[in-house]
C-alpha cells in the first residue's frame, strides 16, 4: 500500500440526489441530457462544448465515461454563429441561459467528496512559492498578499504541527496526526529558507535550522547518504526506501541536497555539506543520464558547481524596498538574499549569521554584494546595485 494517502474525488452519475458515485460524473453530461435541459439552445451547446451523441472522452480505459461529455471549449463564438446562421450577440445570450440551466441541474446531484486535509509537505512548496514571488515580484500589488499568505501558512504549522517531539504530517478538522515524511521536512525547510529570504525575519532561518537537525536525526542514511522517506519506527514499514524520481513533486533528497548546501553555506556548517556532497555523490557517472528523472538533483548539482553568492541588504524595511526591489529584476539562481534590519535590532539575526553583524546601512539603505563572504563595498542605490551585480556576474 502506498505510504500516501489521497482522497478519490468522486460525484454522481446521475441529476437526482441519492444516486451511485462515479468518477468525474458531476461534471459530466449525456447527450439525451443536454437536448432536455436545453431545448432549442442545445444545439448550440454542443458546437461550443463539443458535445456528441457517443460522448466524446478521447481515452476512457476504465469506461467510466462512456457516452457522457466533458464540456470544453470546441468552437468559437465567431464558428458557432457562423455555422447556426445566428449573429454573435445571440449565441452569446444563448450560451449565458445555458449555463445557468446546466447549473441548476447540477446542484441537484451529489456533490465530489471534499479533500481538505492540510498536509505539511504541501504547505512547505506553496510557502516556498508565495515567499519566492514575494520576493522576486516586489513592485506588483500583490507581493504583501504573497508575503502574508506564506507567514501565514507557516505560522500555522508551527503553532499546529509541530512541537517537542517533531513534526506532524497532517491537519484535518481540529486534529494534528501522523509522524510526519522526510518530505514534510524538506519541503517545510526549503519555504523557511525562502520565506526568511523573502521577509528578513530569522525566525524562519532558526526554525529551518532546527527542523534540517531533525530530519537528518530521523531519516539520515550514515552508510548509503540521502534521506529514507520514512523513519522505519513504525512496525509496518517492512523496507525503508529512499525516492529519487522527481516528478510532480521533487523527491525528499533533492530538496533536501538543495537545502543543506543553503544552510551550510550560510552557517558554515560543514557537517552538512558533507550531507549534500555525499547524497549528490551517490548518482556518480549516472547523474548526466537521469536528467529528466531527477531534474531537482540536478539544481542542487548545479548549485554545488556554482557555489553561492550573498547580496545582503541593510536598512529599515522601507529603505530596503528599492534595492530589493532591484534584486528582484535580475536572474540570480545562486544568490542568497539576506535582509538585516539596522544594529539596534540586529541581534537574533547576528547570532545566526555572525558576518552580518559588521555590515551598516548609515543612514538610509546599504547592499553588500559578496562572493564566498568577501563583499564589495556597499552601494545605496538602485542603479548602483546594478552596476555591481553586473559585475559580480561577469
Amino acid at each position: 500500500m502506498s505510504r500516501r494517502t489521497y482522497a478519490r474525488v468522486s460525484s454522481a452519475t446521475a441529476a437526482t440526489p441519492g444516486a451511485n458515485k462515479s468518477e468525474g460524473a458531476f461534471y459530466i453530461w449525456a447527450d439525451d441530457e443536454i437536448a432536455s435541459l436545453l431545448g432549442d439552445d442545445a444545439a448550440i451547446a454542443r458546437r461550443r462544448f463539443g458535445i456528441e451523441p457517443a460522448g466524446n472522452a478521447p481515452h476512457d480505459p476504465q469506461g467510466e465515461f462512456t457516452g457522457k461529455n466533458l464540456l470544453y471549449t470546441a468552437q468559437s463564438i465567431e464558428d458557432v454563429a457562423t455555422r447556426s446562421g445566428k449573429s454573435p450577440d445571440d449565441v452569446l445570450a444563448a450560451l449565458g441561459r445555458i449555463r445557468d440551466r446546466l447549473f441548476a441541474a447540477r446542484t441537484l446531484r451529489p456533490r465530489p467528496h471534499l479533500d481538505d486535509k492540510i498536509l505539511t509537505a504541501w504547505n512547505g512548496l506553496m510557502i516556498a512559492a508565495f515567499a519566492r514571488a514575494a520576493r522576486v515580484l516586489v513592485d506588483r500589488p500583490t507581493t504583501a498578499t504573497y508575503l502574508e499568505a506564506a507567514t501565514r501558512a507557516a505560522s500555522f504549522i508551527r503553532g499546529t504541527l509541530w512541537s517537542h517531539d517533531g513534526l506532524l504530517r497532517r491537519y484535518r478538522d481540529g486534529e494534528a496526526a501522523i509522524p510526519a515524511y522526510a518530505e514534510d521536512y524538506a519541503y517545510l525547510i526549503w519555504g523557511l529558507v525562502e520565506l526568511f529570504q523573502a521577509s528578513g525575519d530569522s525566525t524562519w532561518l532558526e526554525w529551518a535550522l532546527t527542523l534540517q537537525r531533525e530530519q537528518d536525526r530521523r531519516f539520515w542514511d550514515e552508510k548509503e547518504a540521502g534521506w529514507f522517506s520514512t523513519t522505519g519506527d513504525e512496525p509496518t514499514v517492512l523496507l525503508r526506501l529512499k525516492e529519487d524520481y522527481d516528478g510532480a513533486e521533487p523527491s525528499a533528497s533533492s530538496v533536501s541536497a538543495l537545502n543543506t548546501l543553503t544552510l551550510s553555506h550560510l552557517t558554515g556548517d560543514e557537517g552538512l555539506r558533507r550531507k549534500a556532497e555525499r547524497t549528490l555523490a551517490r548518482y556518480g557517472p549516472r547523474i548526466g543520464a537521469s536528467g529528466r528523472t531527477i531534474p531537482m538533483m540536478l539544481c542542487a548539482l548545479s548549485a554545488w558547481h556554482a557555489g553561492y553568492s550573498q547580496a545582503v541588504i541593510v536598512g529599515e524595511p522601507d529603505a530596503r524596498r528599492p534595492l530589493i526591489s532591484e534584486l528582484g529584476r535580475h536572474y540570480l539562481p545562486f544568490t542568497i538574499v539576506i535582509q538585516a534590519g539596522p544594529n539596534s535590532s540586529r541581534g537574533e539575526l547576528s547570532a545566526l549569521l555572525p558576518f552580518t553583524a559588521s555590515m551598516t546601512a548609515g543612514g538610509g539603505a546599504a547592499a553588500y554584494v559578496c562572493r564566498d563572504f568577501t563583499c564589495r563595498q556597499p552601494v545605496g542605490t538602485a542603479e548602483e546595485l546594478a552596476r555591481e551585480l553586473s559585475v559580480a556576474k561577469t
